[in-house]
């Protein structure tokens, strides 16, 4: 009797149509929709919600949409088929002209050339939507873990994306998806779960693996790419963790950080081997920093490969350094750093990756 009223609701109300969408829960809290942004470890359980006028159909024991809490009496449970789907995006460009020739990196600004860093408008970023084995109306996650072979998996840190479709009498439901695409990439309509290690930068750092790589990203405080993890460049995806943080420093570029920064260190050589003095003749001493005095973890690492004749830039890019991983207590090349990989999105990796180069590091300042 209760399922043939619903048919009746559905397929004859005159209000708005049908609406399928996500929400989720961490702990005892009510269900809301997203973005959800938990620790490593926390289940968090994702609900199919399907809303017809006033009424929500869940298995969500509660609700709060628009920030208030929905009357129990206005929920029922959901009955029907329920097909949950990956939302992940490309990490570079394969269905979609390519903003720099010949080159498929995204990028809302010119790459090399005379026009380096000259705007060209957002970028065109791609999403792909994989659906997942049956899982019914609850799906219970503690990971960020992706599908793509190509995403990586990062010990289940980083973002991901939601959707469902449900299959109701008046016909199939889906939230919104891959195709729902805004200026600056997916719309903030989908449902977005994002995991971190920890409270602090580096922890939020975690939660943007699998944000794509996009130079010159751009937007206005809450609305940036970064924020929204929709995609950043080297410098911005540092400065949405910091901001996360609880550190509200602006956007910018990687020289602009040296206005919201303390200089720690002169201007070295990264060699394979190690750190060395820069002089007016070129190489010079080996130089030693020490880790957790000199250096500390969450200082940031500039970086130039080629000086100014590669891009006109006087520094290249920039990372965040982890943790000390090569010889205990110094700095060195087998040290893990935080950094935006060029076509692979955020990446955890040792410095020595970055070949011959000239660095600096710097400390944010953060109060």
């Amino acid at each position: 009797m209760r399922l043939l009223a619903l048919t009746a609701l559905l397929v004859s109300t005159a209000h708005a149509a049908p609406r399928a969408f996500v929400v989720a829960s961490v702990g005892d809290a009510p269900a809301r929709e997203g973005p959800i942004e938990s620790r490593q470890g926390e289940p968090v359980h994702l609900y199919a919600v399907l809303q017809d006028g006033p009424r929500y159909y869940t298995a969500a024991p509660a609700l709060r949409i628009a920030g208030r809490r929905v009357p129990a009496t206005r929920i029922a449970p959901l009955d029907f088929p329920v097909t949950w789907s990956l939302v992940e995006p490309r990490q570079h460009h394969v269905a979609t002209p390519y903003p720099n020739f010949g080159n498929p990196a995204y990028s809302n600004s010119v790459l090399f050339g005379p026009r380096h860093g000259q705007w060209l408008g957002h970028d065109t970023l791609e999403y792909t939507q994989t659906p997942l084995p049956d899982a019914g109306p609850v799906l219970t996650v503690a990971e960020a873990r992706p599908l793509d072979p190509k995403l990586k998996r990062n010990k289940g840190l980083g973002t991901v994306r939601y959707a469902v479709a449900i299959d109701a009498p008046g016909g199939r439901v889906e939230s919104p998806g891959a195709t729902d695409v805004i200026r600056g990439g997916i719309s903030t309509r989908v449902f977005r779960l994002s995991v971190r290690r920890g409270d602090d930068v580096r922890g939020w750092l975690t939660s943007l693996f699998n944000v794509p790589n996009v130079f010159g990203s751009a937007g206005q405080g809450k609305s940036h790419q970064a924020e929204r993890h929709q995609g950043a460049d080297c410098a911005d995806v540092l400065i949405a963790a910091f901001r996360k943080a609880g550190h509200p420093l602006p956007y910018t570029s990687v020289s602009g950080l040296y206005t919201h920064a303390r200089v720690v260190s002169p201007r070295l050589l990264l060699e394979p081997d190690g750190f060395y003095a820069l002089t007016p003749e070129g190489k010079g001493e080996p130089v030693t920093l020490r880790f957790g005095a000199d250096v500390q973890p969450g200082d940031v690492m500039v970086i130039d490969y080629g000086g100014r004749a590669l891009t006109g830039r006087t520094w290249d890019h920039v990372g965040l350094i982890d943790a000390d991983a090569g010889t205990p207590g110094v700095l060195d090349p087998a040290d893990l750093m935080f950094h935006q990989g060029y076509l692979g999105g955020l990446e955890l990796a040792p410095i020595s990756d970055h070949g011959y180069a000239m660095v600096q590091l710097l400390r944010m300042r953060t109060r």
